[in-house]
């Protein structure tokens, strides 16, 4: 995604469209109808407790998840 530069002063109106486009770029990316490849990125998922865990994938396709 390619962003204007920013307006030399603060403007809330020119703000309203950034989030806007944000929001509605991070929607379709996570849509359910679509794929998440992350390639040699690192997925890290949450516990209800606050714990953070990292999901591993070996080369024979096992998954692993350790606490960071």
């Amino acid at each position: 995604m390619k962003l204007p530069k920013a307006p030399p002063q603060y403007d809330s109106r020119d703000q309203d469209v950034v989030r806007s486009s944000m929001e509605r770029l991070a929607r379709e990316k996570h849509s359910t109808n679509a794929d998440l490849e992350l390639g040699l990125g690192r997925l890290i998922l949450e516990s209800p407790n606050g714990t953070k865990y990292k999901i591993e994938v070996s080369n024979a396709g096992a998954l692993s998840a350790s606490t960071l």
